[in-house]
């Protein structure tokens, strides 16, 4: 009994460290082609966000060079989000505002019109509660866009928040982020975040936008991005501080949760060869911690570790969270973040199991919402 349930944990450690050092530990060159483009669009959908009105569009203003055209969308605010648009739009020849009445399924009902009413081919989204890290945010995102690549995903990760909650919000958007983007980088790009991408409105159009998904209200930007690819246009990551957008994240426990509920509902219409990909951890962790239980029960009263053979699992365990924090503190680094977090991975299985009990409320509770 023993061999082979270090056998099984044995193989999980192979498989789990194999997928996290493809998937995670990829280098990508850090080159920044000079691409100062004047063909973009940003769009932003608005909904009830008159507290961060003013602080977004100014940030978008200033970056460097000015965007040639920023559409804001307003889909049926209530809060006075409207007259802060108006007068900005009145201000600013850039801004362009576009008004709706409520009642859309999730966020892509005005994000589409916000596509439709750009100028441009190269389109820029991100949300209302972000902000730019750097006044070369736009610039850098739009690099390169409709020359070498159709679409650039981009990272946004937290403010830094307080307590308990703020930290486990910066590692959950950190591990996600981690996730998507060294996949991408290994050459499987399934996902993106809203809050910070990038793609051209042909592509858009080429993959008819969000209709193949407008049953449900989330799907913009991952079942979004895997027709990209598999219509077979081109992706390109971006990491760098300089090119992140800064997101406020809920302050309850409660509003967190119901934002990664709705995030997660995509995950049963996923093309079925990143499912089975995305798999691949969990198949691992459930062979390596699976492994060590039985081991542990097994070994009845025998747990004198200097005279059993409980410590060989033990070593395994200790090695697969040596590994995967080495990498994820590589990451942190890329992109700007404290690498001593990256002990924070060590909560990855009860993130792993507050996830699963939100997926299977996602499914069995629907919501037409995005906020």
């Amino acid at each position: 009994m023993f061999e082979i349930a270090t056998a099984i944990a044995l193989a999980g450690l192979i498989l789990r460290g194999g997928w996290a050092w493809h998937m995670g530990a990829w280098r990508k060159p850090l080159f920044f082609r000079p691409n100062i483009s004047t063909n973009y669009s940003i769009v932003v959908c608005f909904h009830n966000e008159v507290e961060v009105v003013d602080g977004l569009v100014s940030s978008l203003l200033d970056q460097t060079p000015p965007p040639p055209q920023i559409v804001l969308v307003d889909d049926g605010s209530t809060d006075g989000s409207s007259k802060k648009l108006d007068a900005w739009a009145k201000r600013e020849e850039s801004v362009e505002v576009v008004r709706l009445a409520r009642g859309g399924n999730g966020k892509k009902r005005p994000l589409t019109v916000g596509i439709e009413k750009a100028k441009h081919d190269l389109i820029l989204c991100t949300d209302a509660d972000c902000v730019p890290a750097s006044k070369r945010w736009a610039e850098m995102m739009t690099a390169g866009l409709g020359i070498s690549h159709d679409l650039k995903l981009g990272v946004s990760l937290p403010r830094k928040g307080r307590g308990l909650l703020g930290r486990f919000q910066n590692f959950e958007a950190e591990r996600i982020a981690l996730n998507y983007i060294g996949m991408a980088e290994a050459g499987f790009p399934y996902m993106g975040v809203g809050r910070n991408i990038a793609f051209t409105k042909s592509c858009w159009r080429a993959v008819d936008g969000f209709k193949s998904h407008d049953d449900i209200p989330s799907g913009d930007d991952d079942l979004f991005v895997q027709e990209i690819v598999n219509a077979g246009f081109k992706v390109e990551t971006e990491v760098r501080i300089e090119g992140q957008c800064n997101s406020v994240w809920p302050e309850t426990w409660g509003g967190w949760m119901r934002q990664m509920r709705r995030h997660l509902t995509t995950g049963v219409r996923y093309n079925p060869p990143i499912i089975r990909m995305l798999s691949v951890p969990i198949l691992a962790d459930f062979m390596l911690y699976g492994g060590v239980l039985w081991v542990f029960f097994s070994s009845g009263h025998e747990l004198n570790f200097m005279h059993s053979k409980f410590w060989i699992p033990l070593v395994l365990v200790v090695i697969n969270s040596f590994v995967r924090c080495v990498i994820f503190r590589t990451f942190l680094l890329r992109v700007g973040r404290p690498g001593r977090d990256a002990i924070w991975l060590l909560l990855e299985p009860l993130m792993g199991l507050i996830r699963q009990v939100l997926a299977i409320h996602g499914i069995l509770v629907k919501t037409k919402q995005w906020k």
